[in-house]
């Protein structure tokens, strides 16, 4: 058999945007998972939360997701890039003013439930933005690798952020722990700054259906795929039971009995 002539497939990491944005995704993702062990720590550490306020930055920590859909449309009628770098950057400036607060005393429950709402509001806006940047840069044929390689980067940071939180917490405490997640917001975002994709320009917004039509579509796309179906049901209800799990395993942790 004649192979001359084949050449290799060129995998999605030849591609150098989608090496930055998967940098930028590692980073922000080791630095967020040292927030949620340092912010439940601070709140039961050195706020001396209740249950019921552990549960309640719990409940404000994943109030966001509810407007993911919408993030998901907004995501699709503006540019991406700049979307990824401002949830980068107000993530960051809410995290900032953790340690301050705490190194001047005035640490609050109401801020820190403030800071989860931030926080949780641009992830969902930086994910949604992410997945729709990610077909303008690779191949139809490389989006499978592509993806194969976010879902490892992911699954690799949030092992490894978690063990690096519990060991900040431990070494410099949980105010100084913050930062490095704020350190790693600003990371992604420059990252991305100096990322050049050429993106399609949207629709103008006169020429499309309105944000809540959009929205309807896209569930009702939903509804009519028996894969994607499966897989978003499946997903939700690990993240429901994670949420019941992360809503008191701090409280209990960190409280003598």
């Amino acid at each position: 058999m004649t192979v001359a002539g084949r050449e290799s497939k060129a995998t999605a990491w030849s591609r150098p945007a989608f090496r930055i944005l998967l940098g930028s995704e590692a980073v922000t993702l080791s630095g967020s998972t040292v927030s949620a062990v340092a912010l439940p720590a601070l709140a039961v550490l050195e706020l001396r939360a209740s249950t019921s306020e552990v549960a309640v930055l719990a409940f404000f920590g994943s109030l966001p997701n509810a407007v993911a859909l919408w993030a998901g449309a907004l995501s699709d009628r503006h540019p991406k890039r700049p979307q990824l770098i401002a949830s980068d950057l107000a993530a960051a400036g809410a995290l900032v003013t953790v340690p301050a607060a705490a190194f001047a005393g005035m640490l609050t429950i109401g801020q820190l439930c403030a800071v989860a709402i931030v926080l949780g509001a641009a992830k969902v806006v930086h994910d949604a933005a992410a997945v729709s940047l990610l077909p303008a840069l690779v191949d139809p044929d490389q989006l499978q690798d592509a993806n194969a390689k976010l879902g490892a980067a992911s699954s690799v940071a949030d092992s490894a952020g978690t063990d690096a939180g519990a060991a900040l917490v431990g070494a410099v405490g949980a105010a100084r722990s913050v930062l490095v997640d704020a350190v790693s917001f600003l990371v992604s975002a420059v990252l991305l700054w100096r990322m050049r994709v050429p993106e399609t320009a949207p629709t103008p917004d006169a020429a499309r259906p309105g944000l809540v039509r959009d929205i309807v579509d896209g569930v009702r796309y939903v509804a009519r795929q028996p894969t994607i179906r499966t897989v978003i049901a499946a997903l939700a209800t690990l993240s429901f039971g994670l949420a019941i799990m992360n809503t008191y395993w701090a409280y209990y942790l960190f409280v003598p009995a």
